[in-house]
Order: structure tokens, then sequence, then C-alpha cells
């Protein structure tokens, strides 16, 4: 299992098992993630260290919905 090392791989390991936006968006801030797959959790773990703060958060939604920032 990869540790991954920014939001974009974060994204696209969590959208490779399955998880849709939405899922990903309602899980990135538990404490306790509802998935037996041990990539995910550790996934999730690692995006919520990315997502530390609400311009980082932004920035996933941003990135999860092709919205430009600028």
């Amino acid at each position: 299992m990869a540790e991954v090392s920014s939001m974009k791989q974060a994204v696209e390991v969590l959208r490779q098992k399955g998880l849709s936006n939405r899922d990903i968006l309602s899980n990135v801030d538990n404490s306790h993630f509802p998935f037996d797959d041990e990539e995910v959790v550790m996934t999730f773990i690692d995006l919520q260290i990315e997502c530390s703060s609400d311009q980082e958060f932004d920035k996933l939604v941003a990135y999860l919905y092709d919205f430009d920032l600028e």
C-alpha cells in the first residue's frame, strides 16, 4: 500500500476504489471511517491531513467538481 503524497493522488486512490465525490466529501472529516478496506481508511487519514484548513478543503471540492478557484 503506497502512502499518498497529495490531495489529487488521494482522490485518485479513492475513485479507483469506487467512491463517489459525495462519498469522499461526506467521509473526509470523520474520525471513524466505515470501510473495511485498509487502503481506503489510510487514504482518508492522509486526505484529512491534506485538508486540515478551510482553504485546503475548498481546493478538494474544486478538484472533485472541476471548479476554477480563480
